[in-house]
């Protein structure tokens, strides 16, 4: 019996970590004009823009040179996360209706070589 329903990401090359995060301001941005080209397993890119008082982290999710909005990085994650300036994510999951813009996007951001520490 398994108590926990983990899957692990490890091969013996590459380290990683995944955790998923929601895209926030979807519709203030340039999602009208990409929404269609957008499925689970596209490609986005990440780059930091700031760092909030409480130390949680904002990037910036853009589909080529398409900003679709940004997502916060929070919890114990951001610790995981605080060096990375620019970062690569997979659409996991999406709210999409027929003829109509996304209504919700979640995002998996990988982090790869993680430091290993004795």
């Amino acid at each position: 019996m398994r108590v926990f329903n983990y899957r692990s990401n490890y091969t013996s090359t590459t380290n990683s970590i995944n955790t998923l995060v929601k895209v926030e301001q979807l519709t203030s941005f340039d999602m009208i004009y990409v929404y269609h080209l957008l499925s689970i397993g596209t490609k986005l890119n990440l780059t930091k823009e700031e760092e909030k008082l409480n130390g949680d982290l904002v990037y910036e999710v853009k589909f080529n040179s398409f900003k679709l909005g940004y997502i916060t990085i929070s919890s114990f994650s951001k610790i995981l996360f605080r060096e990375e300036e620019e970062l690569s994510a997979t659409i996991s999951d999406l709210t999409k209706e027929k003829y109509l813009p996304l209504k919700n996007v979640e995002l998996s951001v990988t982090k790869k070589e993680l430091k290993m520490v004795s």
